[in-house]
């Protein structure tokens, strides 16, 4: 298995936690101390939070 590797990391305000993006092949990690945010390779939660946000904007009637 290919180890994950750190890409960047950057101190959030206020709290003083360390916010870290990793790399491994094609996915990636969003972290802040052992506690994974995101990941590309699991993002349901980002697709709901999405067709939630978008779900109350009116939408153009088509046209041809």
């Amino acid at each position: 298995m290919m180890p994950w590797k750190l890409l960047d990391r950057a101190q959030m305000p206020g709290s003083g936690e360390e916010l870290r993006l990793y790399q491994r092949g094609g996915e990636f990690s969003i972290r802040v101390d052992r506690h994974e945010l995101m990941n590309s390779r699991v993002h349901g939660s980002e697709d709901a939070l999405a067709e939630l946000a978008c779900a109350d904007r009116p939408r153009p009637r088509p046209r041809s």
